[in-house]
């Protein structure tokens, strides 16, 4: 009886091994797989991070073209800025002068000139000598 008793143990702890193994075995197959499928997970991440490094390294170029353009635009506004400056106070000074010439011819003097037209007194005397009302004496 004892023989019966240590065999039907026996077969009882051989049998719980066998599912142990059997129970770890499931396990690492569902363990395996969760890590195959995070791998591919992982594998897709990293595409998508080199895809979008890729895309910033084009943009930062992109950028870099477009400041190199917009400070050359900067620097042609300016020149045209100082240009148009120029071109408007040449065309004060011309109606300036027409104006003094007018003025000159119908008797006004140096100091008037100056006062009125904003002229320099050199500029005044100027006008005033090459315009002015000839004196016949």
């Amino acid at each position: 009886m004892l023989d019966t008793i240590d065999i039907t143990w026996g077969s009882a702890w051989a049998g719980i091994g066998i599912a142990s193994l059997a129970a770890i075995g499931c396990l690492l197959w569902v363990l395996i797989s969760q890590l195959r499928k995070k791998s591919i997970q992982l594998a897709q991440a990293q595409a998508q991070i080199d895809t979008l490094t890729s895309n910033l390294s084009a943009l930062c170029a992109g950028t870099v073209g477009v400041n190199r353009r917009l400070n050359q635009l900067e620097q042609h506004h300016r020149a045209l800025q100082i240009r148009q400056d120029h071109i408007e106070n040449q065309e004060q000074n011309d109606c300036s002068y027409g104006d003094a010439i007018q003025m000159v011819r119908h008797g006004a003097t140096a100091p008037r000139l100056i006062e009125e037209l904003g002229l320099g007194s050199n500029e005044a005397n100027l006008i005033v000598m090459l315009h002015g009302i000839k004196e016949t004496g």
